[in-house]
């Protein structure tokens, strides 16, 4: 669609300058110099349009073909980092089980010491 586009606005503009050279107020000599001037010039525009057309075509051939291996690679990879988070979330809670109890067993032992502390300075105020 894009490149129906270029070539209406290519051939429009073309048919606007012909028909502006064949009108213009010059000898056939210089009109026909004129015309066949623009003529090469909108051609080499035309080729170096088709080459940059066919660059982007490989451009995004040789893109997608990127994103498919990348993508290969992600749907390989996922599985084994999920299944080493998992090893690593299941480490983490084996050494941290015994931990956590450490610490609330001395918690514990904490407050029977603040608990018999505060027994005592009321004893003794007494």
């Amino acid at each position: 669609m894009f490149k129906n586009f270029i070539k209406g606005v290519l051939f429009g503009a073309s048919l606007g300058s012909i028909g502006g050279l064949l009108w213009a107020p010059r000898s056939g000599k210089a009109t026909q110099q004129l015309l066949k001037d623009y003529v090469d010039e909108v051609s080499g525009s035309l080729d170096e349009a088709t080459i940059s057309a066919k660059e982007l075509q490989q451009s995004v051939k040789h893109f997608g073909q990127e994103m498919s291996h990348t993508q290969e690679t992600i749907q390989e990879t996922i599985p084994t980092v999920m299944n080493s988070l998992q090893k690593d979330i299941e480490s983490f809670q084996f050494q941290a089980e015994p931990r956590i109890e450490r610490i609330n067993e001395q918690v514990q032992e904490m407050q029977t010491h603040i608990t018999d502390f505060s027994e005592n300075i009321s004893e003794s105020k007494d």
